[in-house]
């Protein structure tokens, strides 16, 4: 009997305590559209004393969402470029230094962007990395990056394809990549460097991935001579000046 009593009063209190926080929580939800204006004037208070130095940007509509209220920092030059910040329990935190002085936003944006207008003058897709952060860049650089959407002729970014050839050979290697990355520079599309994952069609357990080819590398002398050293898997000076990275794969 005293066990069924226990069991009855812990019962109760259960649902006292889920009764309680679903009551707070649908209250949050009831008040929190009142309270929007009242923290959008905190918002622009708080960016006003913490980034009066930063030009051209506004508040986006504040909006109460997972338990707290968030905005986007926007920059009027471009939409994409932005940083979240957020008010909860009277605190307010932001995305300030990774989204947008390190560019985090625009950066990944940017990615898609060149990534897409590849595309469509090559009718593929390639993966696309612009491995710096945006405050690591010149100020012209800079302003490109934000304002224009045909980056893909700028060495900001890396490239990288895979490629198919009959046997990693070196001949067939150095002539592969070449061609690949010539006929790229003809269509103005000139990355910083270039990625390979190389798969042999002759024996598809072979594959090599090779980073940091360049437009001046494979018009150089340097390439076939990199390329043996890599099929032969031997660590060279010339590797080393030109900064070449190789593995073999499966």
């Amino acid at each position: 009997m005293q066990k069924q009593k226990r069991l009855m009063y812990g019962m109760m209190v259960l649902f006292l305590i889920v009764f309680v926080t679903f009551g707070v929580i649908i209250m949050n939800e009831k008040i929190a559209p009142l309270k929007i204006n009242k923290v959008t004037e905190k918002l622009n208070n708080y960016i006003k004393e913490n980034y009066s130095d930063l030009k051209n940007i506004s508040l986006s509509k504040v909006e109460y969402k997972h338990l707290r209220y968030e905005a986007k920092v926007e920059s009027t030059e471009n939409k994409n470029y932005y940083f979240n910040i957020y008010y909860e329990n009277k605190k307010i935190t932001d995305t300030y230094k990774k989204d947008y002085l390190e560019g985090n936003t625009i950066i990944k944006y940017q990615e898609n962007n060149i990534k897409q207008n590849i595309k469509k003058k090559t009718n593929n897709s390639y993966n696309i990395s612009i491995n710096k952060k945006l405050n690591k860049f010149t100020e012209n650089i800079k302003k490109e990056i934000i304002n224009n959407k045909n980056l893909e002729a700028y060495e900001i970014y890396t490239l990288e394809a895979n490629i198919t050839v009959k046997e990693l050979t070196s001949k067939r290697i150095s002539n592969t990549l070449k061609t690949f990355i010539n006929n790229m520079h003809d269509k103005k599309i000139t990355p910083k460097s270039y990625n390979f994952i190389i798969q042999s069609s002759s024996d598809k357990v072979k594959a090599i991935k090779i980073s940091n080819i360049t437009y001046e590398l494979v018009n150089s002398n340097n390439l076939k001579t990199i390329i043996n050293d890599i099929i032969n898997n031997e660590k060279t000076n010339i590797l080393n000046k030109y900064d070449i990275q190789y593995e073999y794969l499966n």
